[in-house]
């Protein structure tokens, strides 16, 4: 039995990275086809690139029977404010795992291995959003410890 692997990823891993985005953007497009429109695999492909060029972003990859399975696109936000009591902080701008490989613990061990990052770097909590329609990955979430604090809304006007 395989054990997955987590590393931050190169500019050399989008490819990997990009066809696994896409099934993940995919699904959001089929529950929210009016929330989301389709984008085209090359336009995922420069994204994935810029983000992984992206000092302020960390991209961690999980290897998984020596193939790119899963990704994770965390930045640290630093700020001052009165009113919150965390000033440093990771959010987890996306996470993805191939659909092959889901079910076989790769989520968590990403989010394992950014919580582990963000406390390295000072940080006290890990943010991340998730559409309500991804019950999976809600009840991953909430496995870990994850707790729900605000609900964001949308009303489509035309």
């Amino acid at each position: 039995m395989s054990e997955v692997k987590i590393e931050i990823a190169k500019v050399e891993d989008a490819e990997d990275i990009a066809k696994i985005a896409y099934q993940v953007a995919q699904l959001h497009d089929e529950a929210l086809p009016e929330y989301f429109k389709p984008v085209p695999k090359e336009e995922q492909l420069r994204s994935i690139q810029d983000m992984l060029k992206d000092e302020k972003i960390v991209v961690f990859k999980a290897i998984y029977d020596g193939k790119i399975c899963g990704f994770l696109f965390l930045e640290m936000i630093h700020r001052v404010s009165q009113g919150l009591r965390f000033s440093t902080y990771g959010c987890v701008l996306n996470l993805g795992v191939d659909e092959k490989y889901r079910g076989r613990g790769i989520g968590a061990a990403l989010l394992m291995s950014a919580e582990k990052y963000v406390q390295d770097k000072e940080g006290e909590a890990l943010d991340l959003s998730v559409f309500v329609f991804n019950k999976k990955a809600i009840k991953l979430y909430e496995r870990l410890g994850y707790k729900l604090i605000d609900v964001s809304m949308r009303k489509i006007l035309k």
